[in-house]
């Protein structure tokens, strides 16, 4: 497990997370154990330190068991709420707070309808906007480091599990018109969509609003045009051309990306 934190936050990313802490702060650490389980999920010590150490020192290490842990539901929302400052800077930072990417906001969507105020659910979907533009702004095939994968759609369904609406965060990559923004779309469209025309991930399995919302989007016409459009803009011998295994094949970006162009102009 990594628990170190990977990068810095973008300014974007830096108000939504004060906003977080601000919206939040009239809560306190509970003076009762927290919802996990002690006797096989989490360290009794680990448990004490998330109650007691300032909200800022918790670490990944304490959220990862913490996320992991038998849980009740729905969740006491006033822990969480506590919490989730924390919880979602570290998230922001690149820290592990749970051993799926796609789990890391259960127990936020395991709390009751309405266990938020206006102001706190403006505040998580500020996050949740800020987060996914910027995991947009950037992709691996630009800065040399490879595998594109499926990252885009691993965010969407957190925040989904979540409870967040996608709609804004999908309105939002229909409108960026970066490089990395098309890249994510060739990345995640060929190896988690488009084979099957159904998001092809473990957790999206029993998952059919989500299913829906992203089938719905993916497969618009005119959706697909925009996307088209930009994909013949990409100069993709700029880009990293390392291929990758796929079904036992070799496969490079510019591969996927005349790939998925055939496919979304049938």
């Amino acid at each position: 497990m990594e628990n170190t934190l990977k990068r810095e936050l973008s300014p974007g990313v830096k108000q939504a997370v004060d906003r977080l802490y601000a919206v939040f702060s009239g809560y306190r650490a509970p003076s009762y154990c927290l919802d996990v389980c002690l006797a096989c999920c989490m360290d009794e010590a680990l448990e004490k330190e998330m109650r007691r150490l300032p909200l800022r020192q918790i670490s990944a290490k304490h959220f990862y068991e913490y996320n992991g842990s038998a849980k009740d539901a729905p969740q006491p929302p006033d822990e969480l709420k506590y919490l989730l400052p924390r919880m979602l800077e570290l998230l922001a930072n690149g820290a592990e707070v749970h051993h799926s990417t796609e789990l890391y906001l259960d127990r936020l969507g395991n709390c009751e309808a309405g266990a938020f105020s206006a102001e706190e659910y403006a505040a998580i979907d500020a996050f949740a906007l800020a987060y996914f533009a910027d995991c947009l702004s950037r992709h691996p095939w630009q800065s040399g480091e490879g595998y594109g994968g499926d990252a885009a759609f691993e965010f969407l369904l957190m925040f989904a599990i979540g409870g967040i609406d996608l709609k804004p965060l999908l309105d939002y990559w229909l409108k960026d018109e970066s490089t990395a923004a098309t890249l994510y779309y060739v990345s995640a469209g060929f190896y988690e969509f488009w084979k099957d025309q159904r998001i092809r991930n473990a957790f999206a399995e029993d998952r059919p609003e989500f299913q829906e919302v992203m089938q719905t989007w993916l497969t618009d016409e005119s959706h697909r045009q925009t996307f088209a459009r930009r994909i013949l803009k990409l100069e993709m011998n700029n880009l990293d051309q390392t291929p990758t295994c796929y079904y036992g094949s070799r496969i490079t970006p510019q591969d996927m990306a005349e790939t998925v162009f055939d496919l979304i102009t049938y």
